[in-house]
């Protein structure tokens, strides 16, 4: 088949959604077009054209939609939001096509002989994401809009994504503007006659650079420079979008913070594999919060209140652009070489998203600190919380961490009930507490002298021609540590990362100079704290997250909880003579040391009985609390440059 298409299609010119490799392309052969000008009818429309070498004899043309979308960790492009596909040959002639038996996202055309030229007509639904897709979807409000090429593409079977090229052109609304990483080579207004069309052409790129370069488009636009660009930084640019144009004023410390973020990340990493990048900010009410790493570009939509100033950016709010950002380097630019594919349909292995995902939790929450958007007091309580999340985690009993990765698309999706024994995408928060690990032994190990700076400056190092996506290995990450110190670090990836365990092992706290503990009192944590659980949670305790009307949320596996039964859903009626109430329950449990147990009446929705929790422990709480020498090696992991 690869064969016939090399023969069959020597050239093509794609309209708007289409795309076409490892055939002999013609220079500057293929064309994009997306047509969102009327974002208001919830759908926008692509074309492809595509001219191919006249032929005797009829062709069929196996072409794929794009199913392992980079980014989503799976095989989940939203192919069922097309709602309308055309293929039609230069006489106009509606060609049939069929989808391969087992096989949906692949589809193949009859194309008969004598054809020069097919064109493909698509129509896709926006606002309409899938788990899977949500954060390389299309969006559009009547103000603000995003555009991802993925979802507006068919391409041929036999494409390499890194040498054949295309070029885009997008057709917006009147008045919008556009920022993307895509460079503009022309105005196509200007060639139209007069023609009052609000459409940009960018310049040709590989086919990897398109779908990993988003538009964001919109009425109301501004810019700002991050980095003029100078010898340690190029030059970065934030775009500005928002609903109204009162949006744009963007808070002028959050701004110098952001600043502060890239200048930080350029001492940490010490090169750039791009030459300028973008960073793309919706600040929207209408549109979800969303974000996704790009290698020149960032994707972010946020609400308004969250940018208001610094105190209000909190959670994952703050975190979000630069999480978004160090992908960058990590994940973007070195890659797990089994997520390294030339095509968007080959099966990728997700085991090291670890060191994807988790590196850059790590990296991202780093400079966070360093750049002055999170306090060191913020940062400890995100380490507090992640750790007591992890001692939490009753799945890493049967699934591995390594495991959570390579699972990652069947783990996107939350669990109603008992998602602690399915797990989820682990290896985001662990993978972090795992790389702060690494960071303190490379400290200790060599008295201050390495930390996880230098592994960056290796692992991250960027050689001259620029290959991108770079590939790595598990062996790659060991040999570097083991390079910088010496190490077990083969043995601490397989007890860590690649084994299961009975109970999560908190050594990083000892490490960093603090005790993880059991306390009677509970620690002050910020509510705004990114994954904390504020509220009637008793899993240090008794095993329980309650809700404040009674309904129980979760049951720890092997408490007094679990032992006596309950399970999520159930509903607490009250507490002796008391009817339910957080206070109650509150006090029950600091008696439970005088009466040996908590007594509670609980409801099932149709049967109510008394159920008697074996729990004698009284009020129980982890805390993380600084050894007795009172000093933490935190405050110089994350001290700014």
């Amino acid at each position: 088949m690869i064969d016939q298409l090399k023969t069959q299609l020597s050239r093509f010119s794609f309209v708007v959604v289409a795309l076409l490799g490892q055939i002999t392309f013609a220079e500057d052969a293929m064309e994009v077009r997306i047509d969102c000008s009327r974002p208001s009818r919830g759908f926008i429309e692509s074309t492809c054209l595509i001219p191919i070498n006249e032929s005797d004899q009829p062709q069929t043309i196996a072409l794929w939609y794009p199913k392992w979308v980079p980014g989503s960790h799976g095989p989940g492009g939203p192919i069922a939001n097309l709602a309308g596909m055309k293929v039609i040959d230069q006489n106009g002639t509606l060609l049939s096509w069929k989808r391969t038996g087992g096989e949906v996202y692949r589809i193949e055309v009859d194309v008969p002989q004598k054809t020069t030229e097919l064109k493909i007509e698509l129509r896709y639904i926006t606002n309409q994401p899938t788990t899977t897709s949500f954060g390389h979807d299309c969006f559009f409000s009547k103000t603000l809009g995003v555009i991802s090429p993925s979802c507006l593409i068919f391409y041929p079977e036999g494409i390499d994504a890194d040498r054949d090229t295309v070029s885009t052109a997008v057709k917006l609304p009147q008045n919008w503007r556009a920022a993307t990483a895509l460079r503009c080579s022309v105005d196509l207004d200007a060639k139209s006659n007069g023609s009052t069309s609000n459409t940009i052409q960018y310049e040709s790129v590989s086919f990897r650079v398109l779908l990993d370069s988003p538009v964001m488009a919109g009425l109301h636009y501004q810019s700002f420079v991050l980095a003029e660009g100078s010898d340690i930084t190029p030059p970065h640019e934030l775009h500005v979008f928002g609903d109204t144009a009162k949006e744009l004023a963007l808070n002028e410390e959050v701004l110098n913070k952001y600043r502060a973020m890239v200048h930080q990340t350029s001492l940490l990493m010490k090169n750039h594999p791009f030459d300028r990048f973008d960073i793309l900010l919706g600040i929207s009410s209408r549109l979800p919060k969303n974000g996704l790493e790009h290698s020149r570009s960032t994707f972010n939509i946020l609400t308004p209140s969250s940018l208001k100033s610094l105190g209000s950016l909190k959670g994952w709010d703050r975190l979000l652009i630069p999480h978004e950002y160090l992908h960058a380097w990590c994940g973007k630019y070195r890659r797990p070489v089994g997520m390294v594919k030339s095509d968007f349909h080959t099966a990728k292995d997700t085991e090291l998203l670890w060191v994807y995902e988790g590196l850059t939790q790590y990296l991202g929450e780093l400079v966070e600190a360093r750049c002055g958007l999170m306090t060191p007091a913020e940062f400890e309580s995100r380490l507090y919380v992640e750790m007591r999340n992890a001692v939490h985690q009753d799945g890493r009993r049967w699934r591995s961490l390594a495991d959570t990765g390579a699972a990652s698309h069947i783990l996107r999706a939350g669990s109603d009930r008992w998602g602690e024994l399915r797990r989820s995408q682990d290896y985001y928060m662990e993978g972090m507490l795992f790389w702060l690990e690494v960071d303190a032994r490379l400290r200790g190990i060599s008295d201050g002298m390495v930390t996880l700076d230098d592994f960056c400056h290796r692992f991250f190092e960027v050689e001259e021609p620029l290959v991108s996506p770079k590939g790595f290995d598990r062996q790659e990450v060991v040999s570097i540590l083991t390079e910088l110190a010496d190490f077990d670090w083969d043995g601490l990836v397989r007890r860590r990362i690649e084994s299961i365990q009975e109970s999560y092992q908190p050594e990083v706290a000892s490490l960093l100079g603090y005790r993880f503990e059991l306390a009677s009192e509970k620690p002050t944590i910020p509510a705004n704290t990114f994954r904390y659980r504020s509220g009637a949670d008793y899993l240090d305790s008794i095993g329980l997250v309650i809700s404040r009307d009674g309904v129980i949320s979760r049951v720890k596996l092997g408490s007094a909880a679990d032992r006596a039964d309950l399970v999520p859903g159930d509903k607490i009626v009250s507490l002796g003579e008391r009817v339910w109430s957080v206070e109650a329950l509150n006090e029950e449990i600091s008696q439970s040391s005088k009466t040996r147990s908590v007594g509670l009446t609980v409801t099932d929705g149709e049967t109510v009985r008394d159920v008697s929790l074996d729990y004698s422990g009284g009020p129980k709480h982890y805390s993380l609390r600084l050894n007795e020498e009172g000093v933490s090696l935190l405050s110089r992991i994350l001290k700014a440059h």
